[in-house]
C-alpha cells in the first residue's frame, strides 16, 4: 500500500470494530476480506463529507483508516463521539508500517483517478455526489444504514447526475483557475487538487458540459468527466 508521508493511521479496535464501523462510514465492513483495502468516506448528519480514508481490515477485531494528516483529529473526534456504548478503542497507530510515495505522485494518482481527498480546509464542505464518491466506490448505496446516509440516498436517486467531477489539463500552465475555469463570466466548479498542469474540478454536469464547448478560447487541453 502506497501513500504519501502526509498520512496517519487510526486504528479501531475492539470486539464491536465491524459492528461500530459499519454504523459511521459509508462502506460494507462485513464483506471485507482481512487485508483488504476499500476507500471509504464518513459524514456528517447532513450528508457532508467530514474524511476520506483507506479502510484496511487488520482482523474481525482491528481496522486501519489511512487518512491525510488535516483531518486525523477531527475523525478520531467524530469516531469516539458515537462509540461510547461500542467495545472499541480509538487511537492514532504507528505511522512507520507505511512505504511513502512523494506528495506530487500522490496528488497525479487522486486527479488520475478522479477520486478527491478531503483535506482540513474542504472537511464538511462537499456531498459525496459533488466529490464523485457516489461513482467510484466510496459509497455503498446497497450497505443500509450509516450517518448522513438518509441525505445522501436521496440526492442519489432523486438527482442523479446533477454533480460532477473532471479531470483538467490545459496547455498554458501560468494561467490562473479563473482565466480557465470563468465561461461568460460564471465559475465552471471548484478545484479540489492541482498538480503540473493538471486539475481536478468539481461542479455542475453542464457547466462542465459548457467548459468541452469552449476548449479552444480557454486554452484547455482535455476534459474528463467521472
Amino acid at each position: 500500500m502506497l501513500i504519501s508521508k502526509y498520512h496517519r493511521i487510526i486504528v479501531v479496535e475492539g470486539k464491536d470494530s465491524i459492528d461500530f464501523l459499519q454504523g459511521q462510514i459509508s462502506t460494507d465492513v462485513s464483506k471485507q476480506e482481512i487485508e483488504q483495502i476499500d476507500r471509504s468516506a464518513i459524514c456528517n448528519l447532513k450528508g457532508r463529507v467530514i474524511a476520506s480514508f483507506l479502510c484496511k481490515k487488520i482482523s474481525n477485531d482491528q481496522f486501519h483508516l489511512i487518512t491525510h494528516q488535516s483531518v486525523v483529529k477531527k475523525l478520531v473526534d467524530t469516531l469516539k463521539k458515537y462509540a461510547v456504548f461500542s467495545k472499541v478503542s480509538i487511537e492514532e497507530g504507528d505511522e512507520n508500517v507505511i512505504d511513502y510515495i512523494d506528495d506530487e505522485t500522490w496528488k497525479s494518482s487522486i486527479i488520475d483517478n478522479l477520486d478527491p481527498e478531503i483535506y482540513s480546509e474542504n472537511s464538511e464542505k462537499y456531498t459525496p455526489q459533488e466529490l464523485g464518491y457516489d461513482k467510484n466506490g466510496r459509497i455503498d448505496f446497497q450497505k443500509g444504514c450509516f450517518t448522513g446516509q438518509e441525505i445522501i440516498a436521496r440526492m442519489h436517486y432523486r438527482s442523479p447526475g446533477i454533480f460532477s467531477i473532471a479531470r483538467v489539463e490545459i496547455d498554458d500552465t501560468n494561467k490562473s483557475f479563473d482565466e480557465v475555469f470563468t465561461i461568460n463570466d460564471k465559475k465552471v466548479g471548484n478545484i479540489l487538487e492541482y498538480v503540473k498542469g493538471k486539475f481536478l474540478v468539481s461542479g455542475k454536469t453542464k457547466n462542465f458540459d459548457s467548459l468541452k464547448d469552449n476548449t479552444e478560447n480557454t486554452g484547455i487541453k482535455s476534459v474528463e468527466l467521472n
